[in-house]
């Protein structure tokens, strides 16, 4: 018997018809299109000018952090990293948001914190003469200047009359009671005041006056940079907090500059009476230790120690030089 197949009727599926879109239709999406593409290309500029502009911001504040920092093999590389935006992430952002954000940007920017322009005391510079016995004046001792500021190059200075260059100034200055003698004391701050006041802003320096130990500002933790604020808070705290007494004993002070992480490029050092326990050798000792730091010598009134200045001047690469003090 055979079997009796029925036929199977699929059920009809109902057909999508689209129309075709109109002239107008077509039109006004490729404006869509159009305004799509102009605003991601806005938002790819106001991107850019953001970042820009932020970055900016932060390479000015490590530029005053970084170029001043101690130098010795020469300043450290920075380097920067900037933030591009993926196009996806832009599209998804507001425009108003990113014109928020460039308005803040330029207003940090403008309201970066400026240098003050406070000027230092009016302080002569010293009138010196020298004796017919004593060296003439000539530039001594050139230093290293391994570290070097935006402006380029060394700095230079001077110290009653003896010159050197270098970035790194750091003053030994005699504050014992012999000092108290007529107008010297008075002459010593005056002509230190004139020598940093002479530095370059990217210059530092350091002060150390010593008697039977040393004498520092209490805000002198390192190294200072030049700054005319800095320079004009250092006199203040000479001219207030700094009088003659003691003996002369310059070990300490030299032990501390020699302490610091950055040596110096150069010393000037002034005393005006018999130094006691304290040699040439034990001072060239230290010196020997690392790169040789010129020494600048000057015997203020009192010839009785210039034999150990000027061996200390010649050991270092220095000048020594006699300064009458002129005491009244």
């Amino acid at each position: 018997m055979s079997r009796i197949l029925k036929p199977i009727t699929l059920p009809w599926r109902r057909a999508t018809v689209l129309a075709a879109p109109t002239a107008e239709q077509r039109e006004l999406e490729a404006q869509r299109q159009a305004l799509v593409r102009a605003r991601r290309r806005k938002l790819l500029l106001v991107g850019a000018l953001v970042s820009l502009v932020v970055h900016l911001c932060i390479m000015a504040v490590l530029s005053s952090l970084y170029r001043w920092r101690p130098g010795g093999a020469g300043p450290q590389a920075v380097q920067y990293e900037f933030a591009i935006l993926q196009e996806e992430e832009l599209t998804n952002l507001e425009s108003n948001t990113f014109d928020e954000l460039t308005t803040q940007a330029i207003e940090n920017l403008e309201t970066l914190p400026e240098e003050s322009a406070i000027l230092s005391p009016d302080i002569p510079a010293v009138e010196m003469e020298f004796a017919a016995g004593g060296s003439m004046p000539a530039l001594g001792g050139s230093g290293s200047g391994e570290d070097f500021g935006l402006a380029g190059g060394t700095g230079e200075t001077s110290f009653f009359g003896v010159s050197s260059s270098g970035t790194r100034f750091a003053y030994i200055v005699d504050r014992s009671g012999s000092m108290s003698e007529g107008t010297k004391m008075a002459v010593a701050k005056r002509e230190l005041a004139r020598s940093i006041e002479s530095l370059p802003d990217y210059a530092h320096f350091f002060v150390a006056m010593f008697s039977n130990g040393v004498t520092v500002p209490s805000f002198q933790d390192d190294w200072m940079r030049a700054k005319p604020t800095m320079v004009a808070r250092v006199i203040r705290w000479l001219n207030s907090e700094v009088d003659p007494g003691g003996g002369t004993e310059p070990r300490e002070a030299f032990q501390l500059i020699f302490s610091l992480e950055v040596r110096p490029d150069v010393i000037f050092f002034l005393t005006d009476g018999q130094i006691g326990g304290f040699t040439a050798e034990e001072l060239a000792a230290m010196n020997g230790r690392g790169r040789r730091v010129v020494i600048n010598t000057i015997a203020f009134g009192d010839p009785s120690s210039q034999e150990l200045l000027k061996t200390i001047a010649a050991q270092s690469g220095g000048v020594y030089r006699f300064v009458p003090a002129g005491v009244n």
